[in-house]
């Protein structure tokens, strides 16, 4: 998991830049494992020159107190990644009925 995580920061680091930041874009996190979040936290905590722009989801109905996500919320908040959440509820019925009737 170390090279493979190495490689993908080396390779991020490859091709992205402030004038070029790499967008990366991971849904239903719930479902990653302490592996996964681990080579997240890598690319994202690196001071050596990534530019990424970071948008993780997860269903927070899936999720129990202790989840790994929330310790990578936690380590990325530590090493300074700023971060910004977002919570956002379903839609009710008559605004899904207006927005598929259009």
């Amino acid at each position: 998991a170390r090279s493979v995580c190495f490689t993908l920061l080396r390779f991020v680091r490859l091709i992205s830049s402030p004038r070029r930041p790499v967008m990366l874009f991971l849904d239903d996190m719930q479902w990653a494992d302490s592996t996964a979040l681990d080579v997240i936290h890598t690319i994202l905590a690196d001071k050596m020159g990534t530019c990424v722009f970071f948008v993780g989801t997860y269903r927070d109905n899936e999720v129990q107190v202790g989840h790994d996500i929330f310790d990578l919320i936690e380590r990325l908040e530590i090493s300074n990644v700023r971060t910004t959440k977002l919570r956002l509820a379903g839609l009710n019925r008559d605004d899904l009925n207006t927005m598929i009737s259009d």
